[in-house]
């Protein structure tokens, strides 16, 4: 790894361990001045660990998806305020994930066989009404958070994808987006059942920034292996 997306990579990892650290001993004041940096400080070290090598759409596309994904940040600091406050952080990150399943999909060709469609259209399909309707989401909002586990599985069954056509990191697409789902079902269950569980913030930051992580180094990983010489 080239020195400099090291270095910016520690920042992420240093941000993400005091973030999660002052959110376990109910410091909620400090989170509000580290969070807006986590997703840039991520996003430096991606796109300095593919520059100069990368070059054109995925390198744009991967900083817009987290772009989106530190306003998705910014605007659920502020949802215990207002409800429109939560909508706009889930609009947000459900771009940023169109711009990650952009990248994802890149060089497939397309589905093929029943296996491939099966991951990432027909259990996506089934699993995300089922999930939301345990959480009692009402209409019309229902809809939204539909479409976003939607999304969301569908970013999981991408990473199998990747396993069945054997790209290298598939494994951390799989668990990035399994690791995004359990942080975003946590927010859901306070946000729409009132539940609520001592740690609850440390666990959904540590959660949420753990698969942020699987899934950008993924992409990055595969993208650089995929430009190695051939033996």
């Amino acid at each position: 790894m080239k020195l400099s997306a090291k270095i910016a990579g520690m920042v992420f990892l240093a941000l993400s361990i005091l973030d999660v650290v002052f959110l376990a001993c109910g410091n909620e004041s400090a989170p509000m001045f580290i969070k807006p940096f986590l997703m840039p400080s991520l996003a430096v070290a991606a796109l300095l660990q593919l520059s100069p090598e990368v070059k054109g759409s995925r390198i744009w596309l991967l900083a817009a998806g987290l772009y989106f994904h530190t306003m998705g940040d910014i605007f659920l600091m502020f949802d215990d305020k207002d409800f429109i406050y939560f909508a706009l952080g889930l609009g947000s990150f459900l771009i940023g994930h169109f711009f990650y399943l952009t990248i994802l999909f890149d060089g497939l060709g397309g589905l093929k066989g029943f296996k491939e469609l099966f991951y990432v259209t027909v259990l996506p399909i089934i699993l995300a009404p089922a999930i939301v309707a345990c959480f009692g989401v009402e209409w019309p909002f229902s809809v939204a958070v539909v479409a976003y586990a939607f999304t969301l599985l569908v970013v999981t069954g991408t990473g199998c994808l990747w396993r069945i056509r054997g790209r290298e990191f598939g494994c951390r697409i799989i668990f990035g987006g399994i690791f995004f789902i359990i942080s975003d079902g946590l927010i859901a269950v306070n946000a729409f059942a009132g539940l609520n569980f001592p740690f609850r913030g440390a666990v959904v930051m540590a959660t949420y920034l753990l698969a942020e992580w699987l899934l950008v180094s993924g992409m990055v990983r595969n993208t650089l292996s995929g430009m190695r010489p051939k033996a």
